[in-house]
């Protein structure tokens, strides 16, 4: 992922990207480009902090991103950073204060922390993430963006119409079975592409 190459330290890279998570905490394409820097820059204690803010914004939304991110960062995570994370994302452990998240100076609820509602505004930053991923490749992280904001408003058919273009690009059967049989469930109108794909895959795997 390009940052800006004016910046001249690791440290005003991440002081940037820190700063624009503190302005706009519902910005979840800042999250992950924080979380991804401190993965790549190998710095755990900045990761954590960043996996922890994720959280609080989402507060137990979105268990398919949070649980996907999690497990991605675990290689830089300890088993005690892990273990804490994993379970406040399930809301099964309280919020311990950590120095170098935004969000979190101190033991408190989640819900004391932060208000996050579901604004138009963050709505259309399901779309605009997925983009800026496919944009640079990453495709796998697209999918999962896109699931989770199915997930949440599943009735959302421009987030149909692109997953379901990238489950065919990439051929991902199983991923897509899934998620057929979930969005099935949910009861929301599905595109008919869902059909399609579903009849195209079959013809492989048969």
């Amino acid at each position: 992922m390009a940052y800006e190459t004016g910046l001249s330290s690791t440290a005003s890279v991440l002081n940037t990207l820190v700063l624009r998570v503190a302005r706009k905490p519902k910005d979840l394409l800042a999250h992950i480009r924080r979380i991804y820097f401190c993965y790549q820059n190998a710095m755990r204690e900045p990761l954590y902090a960043a996996l922890l803010d994720l959280l609080l914004v989402l507060d137990q939304k979105g268990q398919i991103l949070s649980r996907r991110v999690i497990l991605g960062c675990r290689p830089m995570l300890d088993a005690e950073q892990f273990a804490t994370l994993k379970d406040i994302s399930l809301g099964t452990r309280q919020v311990q204060s950590n120095r170098l998240s935004l969000f979190n100076k101190g033991v408190v609820g989640k819900s004391q922390l932060l208000e996050v509602n579901r604004s138009a505004q963050v709505q259309h930053d399901y779309m605009g993430l997925a983009r800026d991923f496919i944009e640079y490749s990453q495709l796998e992280e697209a999918m999962t963006i896109l699931e989770q904001g199915l997930e949440e408003l599943p009735g959302r058919q421009d987030l149909q119409a692109l997953l379901l273009e990238l489950y065919r690009s990439t051929q991902s059967i199983g991923r897509f079975q899934n998620h057929y049989k979930w969005i099935i469930k949910s009861g929301a109108p599905i595109l008919n592409e869902w059909q399609q794909l579903a009849a195209f895959f079959n013809g492989k795997v048969s």
